[in-house]
């Protein structure tokens, strides 16, 4: 080997090992912070879907009183903060300020704050109520614990415009804006999302080694579950051919398969998440819209924008840019202290770097068809806004600005229509007219800025770099052992490890309470081995003291009959609980629904005052599903009573 060569070779390893290491442990801030907006969002989404459901299944007076949880538990390990609140005001209460963690951390408002006291009350709901759980839920914890010891708010966040407002500019330091915060995120949180996906998607796919699968008739018999397909899956069981069904089972098996070669890939990353993402998102998307499944999709189609790379960020920068539209030159009073604070704040926000500011510069650029004097004239009144061949001028002006920032566009046409703009003109010309008093009012002086200069403000003292190494290894530290325990639980919950691999594991008690106590459970078998080829819903009958029969869930008579989806009384949450209720598993929970029917359920009906309740009998109606595309109807099997009231009482 000559001399370059060897010289050459370590240099050639060692960069090769940095990029490997890249793909598996590094993360660009900027999607950190647009996969915390997108999450947040989503779970915004999930507390608020549950409202209506507080009483039901939060509340003492629901289907699973605290203190019955509390005493019969689900797991042997359980948590929630829920505990203490019984009344249904008071879980309105807890379920309101769970809101408020989420808008924080959504906003990046104290954020690291945020994600510890929305992750504890996510995790609380969760919780209280098992019988609800699915695999989004699973999910949603786990990126919860991951993304913990990730600085989720470095970008695009209030706490990042709240480290750049220390720098005081003055007007002329607004076009000179530093270099943007691009520094990789070095983490194992990174990589334990990146293995977390990786085992999703390759346990889920292994465990699909049953005929359903095999023949593709997975997705047909998906479908002929009433009690979960939505009304878009309806449409697609009727209409669509029975090959091209058998088409996307095989091609859901394909998908599946690749995703974790394709995630895991350190060769030519960018090309192959984006194959992964492209394809996975395809695949979440069809589940989204033909089962009612729960949040298990979007929930794990936000944990791709972890992943995204520095060309997918700037190519989704050059399609904003082409939303924005075209560059625009803004000129304001600079000598007015609310305006130069407005004008700060704009420039922060510009992140596609469209807006240059013009302040009250004797010698800057005029808009087309001003002179000086009229451009000077106007400046003291208004701001003015304009590119090579437009010009716009008050709430004109300051709307094109807004859609000159990213995705601006789709909220600043707002300001065109009829009646807004009449209202946003008014609007602007009041503020215009007391901007000195507001400025005042604010601490920036009744006119100037003397305060701004283009120097650096005091910026706090950074931590020391050996404090700065100590937290980071003693997250790494932290991440390590959630991740040893959720190896563990995998070991232990799913069945290809344990009898087609002949792993045998003895999980330690520490690892099932972090896994409990975070319900970051490993188990992915979903529609596995086989997709389910029976369906069954729950049929309520109450008798009344003059010996009519009524179902409280529909408020008509109870009919036993073949589950139909389009009779379903109610949606996912509804579905969960009384399919698992029926289970044998889950005969201690049963009474709670008496109890619920009893006391609040029956006064929904509006019954005459005075009216009695006889009896009351649940009953788990299954059928069996037609063979896809026979147009057969579903069989019924024999109804299978799940709870009665009172237990003495005599059997029809």
């Amino acid at each position: 080997m000559s001399e370059v060569a060897a010289s050459a070779e370590p240099g050639w390893a060692k960069g090769l090992a940095r990029r490997w290491a890249g793909a598996w442990f590094s993360a660009d801030p900027r999607a950190l912070g647009l996969f915390r907006i997108a999450f947040g969002l989503l779970c915004l989404w999930d507390v608020l879907r549950r409202w209506r459901w507080i009483e039901t299944f939060y509340a003492n007076s629901g289907v699973l009183s605290n203190h019955f949880s509390l005493f019969k538990p689900h797991a042997t390990y359980t948590f929630s903060l829920l505990y203490p609140f019984g009344r249904p005001e008071e879980v309105a209460v807890f379920f309101g300020f769970t809101v408020v963690c989420l808008l924080a951390f959504t906003l990046g408002w104290f954020t690291k704050v945020a994600h510890v006291l929305a992750m504890l009350c996510i995790v609380s709901i969760h919780s209280r109520n098992i019988l609800l759980e699915n695999g989004g839920d699973v999910v949603m914890n786990l990126w919860w614990v991951w993304t913990l010891f990730l600085p989720l708010g470095r970008r695009f966040s209030i706490d990042a415009l709240r480290v750049s407002w220390r720098r005081k500019e003055g007007p002329p330091g607004l076009n000179a804006r530093p270099p943007p915060d691009r520094a990789p995120v070095w983490s194992l949180a990174v990589f334990a999302v990146l293995l977390q996906l990786a085992a999703i998607y390759f346990l889920n796919t292994v465990h699909k080694s049953g005929r359903t699968w095999m023949d593709g008739s997975a997705l047909a018999w998906t479908l002929e579950q009433d009690r979960i397909v939505t009304w878009i899956g309806l449409w697609v069981r009727d209409v669509w051919p029975q090959g091209i069904l058998k088409a996307m089972t095989w091609g859901t098996l394909a998908i599946e398969g690749a995703a974790p070669l394709l995630l895991l890939s350190p060769i030519a990353t960018t090309w192959t998440r984006r194959v992964a993402f492209v394809t996975l998102t395809g695949l979440h998307l069809g589940i989204f819209m033909m089962t009612d499944v729960g949040l298990f999709s979007p929930t794990m189609v936000v944990a791709y924008l972890l992943l995204l790379t520095p060309p997918d960020i700037e190519l989704g920068k050059r399609w904003l840019r082409r939303l924005a539209g075209d560059p625009i030159t803004l000129a304001y009073d600079s000598d007015c202290g609310v305006c130069h604070a407005c004008a700060r704040l704009l420039a922060r926000l510009d992140r596609l770097g469209l807006i240059t500011f013009v302040g009250r510069d004797p010698d800057s650029a005029l808009p087309p068809g001003y002179d000086r004097a009229r451009f000077d004239a106007e400046r003291e009144d208004t701001i003015i806004a304009w590119t090579a061949d437009r010009v716009w001028t008050r709430h004109r002006a300051v709307a094109r600005a807004v859609a000159a920032l990213p995705l601006g566009r789709l909220v600043a046409w707002v300001a065109v229509l009829p009646g807004v703009a009449w209202l946003l003109e008014r609007g602007y010309r009041a503020f215009a007219a007391r901007r000195h008093d507001v400025g005042a009012a604010m601490g920036f002086g009744v006119c100037g800025v003397p305060q701004l200069g283009d120097e650096a403000g005091e910026v706090e003292a950074p931590v020391t770099r050996w404090g700065r190494r100590a937290r980071w290894g003693a997250a790494q530290a932290v991440v390590a052992v959630i991740m040893a325990a959720c190896i563990s639980q995998a070991l232990v919950e799913n069945r290809y490890i344990k009898r087609t691999l002949g792993v045998s594991h003895s999980q330690p008690s520490w690892a099932r309470k972090i896994v409990q106590y975070g319900r970051l459970f490993q188990g992915w078998s979903m529609f596995a081995p086989n997709a389910p080829t029976g369906d069954g819903w729950m049929v309520i009958d109450v008798e009344l003291a003059d010996g009519t029969h009524v179902d409280p869930q529909t408020g008509e008579a109870p009919v036993m009959r073949p589950v139909d989806a389009t009779l379903m009384p109610e949606g996912q949450f509804w579905g969960s609980y009384t399919s698992r209720l029926a289970a044998g598993r889950n005969r201690r929970y049963r009474d709670g629904l008496v109890h619920y029917l009893r006391n609040k359920e029956i006064d929904r009906l509006e019954l005459p005052k005075g009216t009695e309740v006889r009896s009351i009998v649940a009953w788990w109606v299954a059928d069996r599903s037609p063979t896809p595309g026979s147009g057969a109807e579903p069989r019924m099997e024999e109804p299978k009573e799940v709870v009665r009231w009172p237990r003495g009482a005599r059997r029809e």
